[in-house]
């Protein structure tokens, strides 16, 4: 587990070499092409993507794989404004979820994700995956799991995530909106979230910490 913030370096072992916000409004931007693998996923509004293979309307929580050899790519957000994240690395082909997620204070669901010794005011999942995962904080502020570490976390955090090690939001001091990326599945190449109650043992990566 790492917290880094756009423009920082991530782990050595992290996929994910890098993310962006960018806003956008009427006026075409455009959006280089400037690492291996880029994605760019809207986080607020819809955006209109331009490339040599023409133009796509995306809505908040849709993303589309950015190709150099489909370039130049401008972006725009019609007559609206809009927001997009986007991220740069290196990951492979064979990959997990993407999209934006909402969470506030909730009762917690005692039958969902595995067992926790610590309290919860939230009802999301203590859960891991077969992949790393990348959480970046857009709204909101909140307590963040990974393992055995709490901590706290605010907008612009990037939150990394190693594979097979637990993870979870029990606690948010304001309504948090966040981006999810799960980067190269690996082992099993299970998908979603996996449960040890359900799936059985993580199978963790202990160098990704």
């Amino acid at each position: 587990m790492s917290v880094f913030r756009s423009g920082d370096q991530p782990p050595g072992w992290c996929e994910l070499t890098g993310f962006e916000f960018i806003d956008l409004t009427d006026q075409p931007l455009p959006i280089p092409v400037a690492a291996d693998k880029q994605r760019l996923l809207v986080t607020r509004g819809s955006c209109r993507l331009r490339s040599a293979k023409g133009a796509q309307v995306l809505s908040e929580g849709q993303f589309l794989d950015m190709d150099g050899a489909n370039g130049p790519f401008t972006a725009d957000a019609g007559d609206g404004t809009a927001q997009v994240l986007v991220f740069y690395g290196r990951w492979g082909n064979e990959l997990g979820g993407c999209g934006v997620f909402k969470l506030g204070p909730d009762t917690p669901v005692p039958v969902k994700g595995d067992p926790v010794i610590y309290p919860k005011s939230t009802n999301f999942d203590s859960h891991y995956h077969d992949c790393d995962e990348y959480w970046v904080i857009i709204e909101g502020a909140g307590t963040v799991v990974v393992g055995s570490r709490g901590f706290e976390v605010e907008v612009g955090d990037c939150v990394a995530i190693g594979m097979g090690h637990h993870h979870d939001l029990p606690h948010v001091r304001t309504d948090v909106k966040g981006a999810y990326f799960e980067t190269t599945l690996e082992g099993r190449k299970r998908f979603g979230h996996l449960w040890e109650h359900t799936h059985g043992p993580a199978d963790v990566r202990p160098e990704r910490v």
